[in-house]
């Protein structure tokens, strides 16, 4: 799980999910903030024209009938008084929304803004809206269970307001009314739908980001085919801008080295054919030579420099593409690469009972063999072949009775034309063996290693791929 959340698609969505979580937060905060201002707007708007209308009809009523009029509009949301009429304080400034109202109810009125209009705030008893009293259930019988129509069930009392202000012939009129609201956001409300439409948008960007990634996954597997197969064909340039001119760049560093591999092969084959003729005109003459130790000896180094070029041609004409996998018994193939060697004077030791069948291109697993069971047999003296069976994993051990070699030693024998010194004046090789069986099974997808055994004994274990296998006791 950590692992997923380390790749790049898992980082993109931690970020885009922390993004839509903090977009969405804080758009949901500025909308409660808004909403209830908004909804304290509308109200005194309502109320402030419900004043206006007031105050323009009892203008145009004689002063005897205002009280009946007044007695008349007095209801449960607004009550009317031109009686015994206390004097209310004008807004202050800092009291923005008995402000608003005065200045609503004079806009309605055509008044001047400046003209004064007394307000006064009462706040309700229980400020806890849900332990109050709703407004509209106890009168409305609602018809129908519409949405529009349950919110007016939600509905409850906040608090009165009194505004008191002059006709237009001195008297004045008191009119007091209830201050409603609603119930204030709620994330418990909110929710589902806020986790509906957060869920929506990160599978519809973990999607997005799995067609955008793609490419890159592409990429980070011909990097690594690149290590095994420099052959392998060239990656498709699709994707994001960036990731076609990363994979163009990559397919350019391969094309290059595959270029700069087959000119160093071609190189290194001329001159190791050029170098033959000279070798065999070089050997013709030595043996015009009188002195036989001079001779000898100059026969043994033109043999090593035979050896050499020989070793250098069958390393530049590796061909792992002309052979096709077939399945082989792998007891009989290694059975015979043992009896070839003993056929040559070697002295190889080869132990196996039953049958094991895989699929694998024989003739290179054969090379492969041959040049470590060579090597063993020449600086081991003898070289003791085994086959190792477990879970599916065959591996070819070589052991042999020499003193072995450290890591340090391993990773300088098995590289290209490198041969150890210690041994260099007793052995004549091209020091490509080992070179030549790790590239091998590296193209075969197996591995080449060293390994010691329980008497102590250095090795060298060749596993060889699983493929389709089959063992038989």
């Amino acid at each position: 799980m950590i692992r997923n959340l380390d790749t790049l698609r898992g980082r993109a969505f931690i970020l885009i999910f922390a993004l839509l979580l903090a977009s969405n937060a804080a758009a949901l905060v500025l909308y409660s903030y808004r909403h209830n201002d908004a909804m304290d707007a509308l109200h005194d708007a309502m109320f402030a024209e419900q004043v206006a209308i007031v105050v323009q009809l009892m203008d145009r009523l004689p002063p005897s009938h205002r009280p009946e009029v007044a007695t008349a509009l007095t209801g449960t949301m607004l009550g009317v008084s031109t009686e015994n009429i206390e004097p209310l304080p004008t807004p202050k400034e800092e009291h923005a929304r008995a402000g608003r109202i005065t200045r609503l109810i004079n806009s309605f009125l055509d008044r001047p803004p400046s003209d004064p209009i007394g307000v006064r705030f009462g706040e309700s008893d229980n400020d806890d809206l849900k332990n109050s009293a709703p407004v509209f259930p106890a009168r409305l019988k609602l018809v129908t269970e519409e949405p529009i129509e349950r919110v007016l069930q939600n509905v409850y009392f906040q608090g009165n307001i009194k505004v008191a202000t002059e006709l237009s012939d001195g008297t004045g009129v008191l009119m007091t009314g209830r201050l409603l609201a609603v119930p204030h956001f709620s994330w418990a409300q909110m929710s589902p739908s806020l986790l509906a439409l957060t869920s929506s948008a990160l599978v519809i960007a973990f999607w997005l980001l799995g067609r955008f990634i793609a490419p890159l996954v592409l990429l980070e597997g011909a990097a690594r085919r690149l290590a095994e197969d420099i052959n392998s064909p060239a990656l498709r340039e699709t994707g994001p801008l960036e990731v076609r001119s990363a994979t163009a760049a990559f397919n350019g560093l391969q094309t290059r080295i595959k270029q700069l591999i087959s000119d160093r092969s071609a190189t290194a084959a001329a001159i190791a054919h050029d170098l033959g003729t000279p070798v065999t005109r070089l050997r013709l003459r030595a043996h015009e030579i009188e002195d036989t130790d001079v001779r000898d000896h100059i026969l043994s180094d033109l043999n090593q420099m035979q050896r050499m070029i020989a070793g250098a041609l069958d390393f530049t004409r590796l061909d792992f593409d002309s052979e096709k996998a077939q399945k082989v018994d792998l007891v009989t193939l290694v059975e015979s690469v043992s009896s070839d060697l003993t056929d040559m004077g070697r002295l190889v030791d080869f132990r196996a009972e039953g049958r094991i069948i895989l699929t694998t291109k024989p003739t290179l697993l054969r090379r492969a063999i041959v040049n470590v069971a060579q090597n063993a047999s020449s600086y081991g003296k003898q070289a003791n072949i085994s086959l190792l069976t477990k879970d599916r994993d065959v591996t070819i051990a070589i052991h042999d009775d020499g003193p072995g070699m450290s890591p340090a030693e391993w990773d300088e024998a098995v590289k290209p034309f490198r041969r150890l010194q210690k041994n260099s004046d007793a052995i004549y090789g091209s020091g490509l063996g080992l070179t030549i069986a790790r590239r091998i099974m590296e193209e075969l997808g197996g591995r080449i290693e060293p390994v010691r055994d329980q008497r102590g004994r250095f090795g060298v274990a060749i596993q060889v791929p699983r493929g389709e296998q089959q063992i038989i006791k």
